[in-house]
């Protein structure tokens, strides 16, 4: 009877026939998928342009600053060396800085030198001697009368400033 048994599985086994799946790979992301990769990028790019503008607002304010101090002392030392024959001076305005020569600012001065402030920053507080917006050097000594100081800010956080600070002796120094 084992025998039959045994022959008889034998013959089940050989009549059946192996069975192939046709899986379907899957293809491409779920939607699912897709909208969590697109809001991670989305805060990973918010994170990163704030932290790119705030950093690049205050490399301009810090840009702004050298540049003033640079011209003030430009202007200093063109009329301490006489040069030209003529003493030199600072004009301040709210986006721009022009280094002069001469005893009066003239905008139309084709000898001006301009030096146009970064538009994330803006010059808001001049407060010189005998007020005006003009800083003269003296031919010899290049003191000058139009000490005082001129306010940098950034337009966008207004918290954040930096004071150049011009003494009667013709010296500028900033915080």
């Amino acid at each position: 009877m084992k025998l039959f048994q045994s022959t008889r599985k034998m013959s089940f086994y050989k009549n059946l026939k192996p069975t192939t799946y046709h899986l379907k790979p899957n293809r491409g992301f779920t939607m699912m998928e897709f909208v969590i990769t697109l809001s991670i990028l989305a805060v990973l790019a918010a994170i990163i342009f704030t932290s790119m503008s705030s950093f690049r607002n205050s490399k301009a304010l810090q840009v702004v600053d050298e540049e003033a101090l640079s011209l003030l002392d430009e202007a200093r030392g063109d009329t301490l060396s006489a040069k030209d024959g003529y003493a030199y001076g600072i004009h301040f305005e709210s986006s721009k800085i022009v280094l002069f020569r001469g005893t009066v600012y003239s905008s139309s001065d084709s000898s001006n030198k301009t030096v146009d402030v970064d538009g994330a920053v803006e010059i808001y507080g001049i407060s010189l001697a005998g007020g005006g917006q003009d800083v003269l050097f003296q031919p010899l000594t290049a003191k000058t009368s139009q000490n005082g100081t001129v306010m940098i800010r950034l337009k966008s956080d207004v918290s954040k400033t930096k004071t150049i600070l011009i003494e009667s002796s013709g010296v500028a120094s900033s915080n």
